[in-house]
């Protein structure tokens, strides 16, 4: 019909207006369903099945790789999220799962021996489960944020427990190349996690490849991995690692408050980083979240009074007190370090403290007290008396106050032990500096008086988080507040509260832009 009509325009240049409309209103609609039937394989269900008929039925490995390719360009279309493209990419994740473990089954076997072909099939299974992850994560990100989100919404479980089980599986191929996770992994992790929470479908049920499962156990798996950190051991082993934790029923799963003689480890959200063990950090916080792993540690346990394999080589032991010791954490190291500093504690004190020692009308009350140890992550203290405080109250400390370099640490915890008071500080920042916030006259409902907020600048220790310590008065989500700094002046946007301090909140913030004052004015 097409042709003939085309042919009908060669012959006869000068048709009337009805007879072009229509005749360019068919020539469109050709291009439409040529174009669909050269276009994506993944637009619909039906598409994504007559695709995987192509896949080959002789080779596993040349068929998994075709399947590699596919999920490569289901994320490189960029297409808008649809309910029909989730079921084409479950459509892939069905016949994928197979596959996989076929490919997963001949690299643990290939171990011994085959070093190239062993690379190869990691190469290939490590590129799997990556794109299914980014599939299942830009999915989940889009049924957030586009117009198609309202048909997307109801799937949010099943997306988001795939999004979390995808990426944990990424992570457990890290550790087979002696690899530690990224920390933008954990941070992946722990934002979906949060996100899930908040919505109130942590423990939705779902399925993933016919096993029932949730978002919050998915999470925990992944969790329990990092706990074990099983970096150095065989491939075998980590996979039997993975299949023992997997297969403990209940799995225990993250909680909102700690009870003591209950939860055993902690885990920060906050943080790009996974569970370590409790000790005695009994703080409640927003985006703490506790495991009571002392079930599964004396299940492993017992696991070695059973014969096996895994029994011979005391495996289930060793995993045990891995998670038990909680997990080997080079970054958390404590170091010795004795000695004498000065403290500002309080938000009174320590505002005074930032001021520039030149600038200062009068200087800050301080107090001396003993440094007993120091991580990237903090400092311990040895005190004469009992401390009077607060956990979360906040002090700045520094080695010589004549230089003002000051450090702004929280208490988190404090014990007595053999007579001496101890406390454990967490490091909030290693350059706080003392600026001055207000509201423009337009924001309502906001306090109009200007008033001294502390800056709490990103660095690498930090966690590449900046916050924002500021009076409880001068607080209101997404609220404009502009922050003068020096001859720098910066308009920003409040985020959510991290921590509330004794009248002061800490609060994330994002810049929206700065100019310099003399140009503000």
């Amino acid at each position: 019909m097409g042709l003939a009509w085309m042919v009908l325009l060669i012959e006869h240049p000068i048709l009337d207006t009805n007879t072009m409309t229509e005749l360019f209103e068919m020539l469109s609609a050709i291009t439409r369903r040529r174009k669909a039937e050269v276009g994506s394989p993944f637009a619909s269900t039906k598409a994504a099945e007559k695709w995987l008929k192509t896949l080959s039925s002789e080779s596993d490995y040349d068929a998994h790789h075709a399947l590699v390719e596919g999920l490569e360009r289901f994320n490189a279309e960029n297409e808008a999220a649809t309910v029909n493209r989730m079921k084409a990419l479950m459509k892939l994740e069905e016949v994928g799962l197979p596959l996989q473990l076929r490919i997963v089954e001949q690299y643990v076997r290939n171990q011994a021996a085959f070093r190239l072909a062993r690379q190869a099939l990691w190469r290939e299974s490590w590129v799997f489960w990556s794109l299914l992850a980014e599939a299942w994560l830009n999915m989940l990100k889009q049924a957030y944020r586009n117009p198609a989100s309202s048909e997307l919404k109801p799937f949010a479980a099943e997306i988001a427990a795939r999004a979390i089980r995808y990426a944990g599986l990424v992570m457990r191929w890290d550790y087979h190349q002696a690899r530690n996770p990224a920390a933008s992994a954990w941070r992946r992790i722990h934002k979906i996690y949060r996100l899930i929470e908040r919505d109130g479908f942590a423990t939705e049920p779902v399925k993933v490849h016919t096993r029932s499962t949730h978002c919050a156990r998915e999470y925990s798996l992944v969790v329990l991995m990092g706990l074990v950190h099983p970096l150095g051991y065989r491939a075998q082993e980590i996979e039997t690692i993975a299949q023992m934790i997997d297969g403990y029923e209940p799995l225990p799963l993250p909680e909102t408050v700690p009870k003591r003689d209950v939860h055993t480890h902690m885990v920060d959200l906050s943080l790009s980083e996974g569970a370590s063990v409790l000790e005695d950090e009994w703080v409640q916080g927003r985006r703490l979240r506790y495991f009571a792993l002392g079930p599964l540690v004396e299940y492993l346990k017992s696991l070695d009074q059973s014969t096996g394999v895994d029994a011979d080589n005391g495996l289930t032991r060793q995993v045990a007190s891995l998670i038990e010791r909680g997990g080997i954490r080079r970054n958390r190291q404590r170091t010795n370090r004795f000695g004498r500093v000065w403290v500002a504690a309080g938000m009174e004190n320590i505002l005074s403290a930032l001021i520039h020692p030149d600038t200062a009308r009068e200087r800050p009350a301080l107090e001396p007290w003993m440094l007993r140890d120091e991580s990237p992550e903090g400092m311990g203290f040895a005190l004469p008396d009992e401390p009077k405080f607060p956990h979360g109250h906040l002090v700045a400390v520094s080695w010589d106050p004549a230089e003002n370099v000051w450090q702004l640490l929280a208490l988190r915890w404090n014990r007595e032990e053999d007579g001496q008071h101890l406390v454990g500080m967490q490091r909030l920042s290693r350059h706080p500096k003392r600026v001055e916030v207000y509201f423009e006259a337009d924001v309502p409902g906001a306090v109009k008086e200007k008033t001294w907020a502390v800056f709490l600048p990103m660095s690498q220790t930090d966690q590449g988080v900046s916050n924002l310590l500021i009076p409880r008065t001068h607080y209101q989500l997404g609220a404009p507040l502009m922050l003068s700094d020096g001859d720098m002046l910066y308009r920003l946007r409040l985020g959510e509260v991290q921590e509330s301090h004794e009248g002061w909140l800490r609060v994330g913030m994002d810049v929206l832009g700065r100019e310099q004052l003399a140009q503000a004015a």
